[in-house]
């Protein structure tokens, strides 16, 4: 009777155990299944990060050369109102104007700064020239100066710049 009791336990597990490996190999699959394709989506995720951030730079830079085209437009629309009329006053008057007008704002500029700086000097006189120093350049009138020289400075260094990119474009 233990002989059959034991013969049937074991034909039951031995039925059983396969159904169970089974089981088990295919819960381990699935696990692997399920990693992959979380694998798979996070690189599809990078991949369309990388795509968009390219194509966001893309159409920055897209955005960038119809400005930079708007921007030559429109400096010869200014420059062809700038043409000759043949009226000798009017065409003196516009020769004249930009530089008179820069001449009396320097001119304006240059008479503050020397009333701001022998004001400086009387009130703390001569006897200590790093305080009026600090004083002066750490004033409006220095800042004053250090952004008109970065501005120059600035200017020249692009001027024309925009006709070389302009044949770089074409």
């Amino acid at each position: 009777m233990i002989i059959s009791l034991v013969s049937s336990v074991l034909g039951i597990a031995g039925g059983l155990i396969p159904d169970i490996f089974k089981e088990i190999k295919d819960s381990r699959e699935h696990t692997r299944e399920k990693e992959r394709l979380h694998l798979e989506a996070d690189l599809q995720l990078k991949l369309l990060a990388h795509k968009t951030d390219a194509r966001l730079a893309e159409v920055d830079a897209n955005v960038v050369v119809e400005e930079m085209r708007a921007f030559g437009k429109q400096m010869q629309g200014i420059y062809s109102m700038q043409k000759q009329t043949n009226i000798k006053f009017v065409d003196g008057f516009n020769a004249i104007l930009r530089p008179l007008t820069a001449f009396l704002i320097m001119l304006m500029f240059f008479g503050i700064a020397v009333t701001f700086s022998i004001g400086v000097i009387n009130d703390l006189g001569t006897s200590n020239l790093q305080t009026v120093s600090q004083v002066l350049w750490g004033s409006m009138i220095g800042d004053s100066i250090q952004a008109v020289l970065g501005y120059l400075f600035g200017y020249r260094t692009t001027k024309g710049r925009i006709g070389q990119i302009r044949a770089q474009l074409k």
